[in-house]
């Protein structure tokens, strides 16, 4: 009980603090940036009984019962709302919407393909989705202005936030086989999942004027996604897996990237 209260006064100072502050300013950014992938996860567990199961039944798909997805590199675009609290130290909020793709590692599905096409299978083929989805992320940081008497200030940023990977179904990397005759099928496909993310990075601003100017800041995110490999999987007139977990692809995911950006400031 005695915590609960220390935390809500603790809030309570906090806010009545900063309704109190004579805010120096508020900024508007609209920026583009690039992204690149520097680590993504390669860790994996295998769901035993599907495995066993696969093996038995179409061994050709224990290909993809490993560490099978990476992610591409490419553009994106933001938005950012600064509050400056005193003229050396504020606090952002920003979104990111990126959208790079999770993709199949390469070679993978055109050995698959390969495989189908020599054993007289082609035809069975419905999807074959190599890549595909995107990134969102959203976050808060702490942002301090190192003190400058020039047009030109540099900052450090550090913050808190999420990532959101959509690559579910019908968006990112499948694979989905249907036998034409009958109603044998095998149905590979991820599941969207989002994680907790720590971003930090250095940034120069400089005005054109009193209010406008533009930013240019570099910034590394590291989270630990889980991506859920799902399987369906029906043969010989029986449902064998019914959308279920095969593989999680797990461990540390590190992007980088560079975004420059307009700013308004009132």
């Amino acid at each position: 009980m005695h915590k609960k209260i220390s935390i809500g006064v603790g809030i309570l100072v906090g806010a009545l603090f900063l309704t109190n502050l004579s805010f120096s300013q508020v900024e508007f950014t609209v920026f583009g940036l690039y992204n690149m992938n520097v680590s993504f996860p390669s860790e994996f567990d295998i769901n035993s009984s599907v495995e066993s199961e696969i093996s038995s039944w179409h061994p050709e798909w224990q290909a993809f019962f490993s560490s099978v997805l990476e992610e591409q590199s490419g553009l994106g675009f933001g938005g950012r709302i600064a509050w400056n609290i005193t003229p050396s130290t504020g606090l952002e909020a920003s979104v990111e919407y990126i959208p790079v793709k999770t993709k199949f590692t390469d070679g993978l599905v055109d050995d698959f393909l390969y495989r189908l096409e020599s054993t007289g299978y082609s035809e069975w083929l419905e999807t074959a989705t190599r890549s595909g989805g995107n990134i969102i992320r959203y976050y808060g940081n702490f942002v301090f202005n190192f003190p400058s008497s020039s047009p030109i200030t540099p900052y450090a940023t550090a913050g808190l936030g999420f990532t959101q990977f959509r690559i579910a179904q019908g968006v990112g990397p499948e694979i989905d086989v249907s036998s034409p005759g009958s109603d044998e099928r095998f149905h590979l496909y991820y599941l969207n999942t989002t994680a907790l993310t720590f971003n930090g990075g250095l940034g120069v601003k400089a005005l054109f004027s009193s209010n406008l100017g533009f930013k240019i800041d570099a910034r590394i995110f590291v989270c630990d996604p889980d991506f859920e490999q799902i399987i369906r999987l029906e043969s010989g007139g029986t449902t064998l897996f019914d959308d279920e977990g095969s593989v999680i692809q797990k461990g540390t995911h590190i992007d980088t990237n560079l975004n420059i950006g307009l700013f308004i400031k009132f």
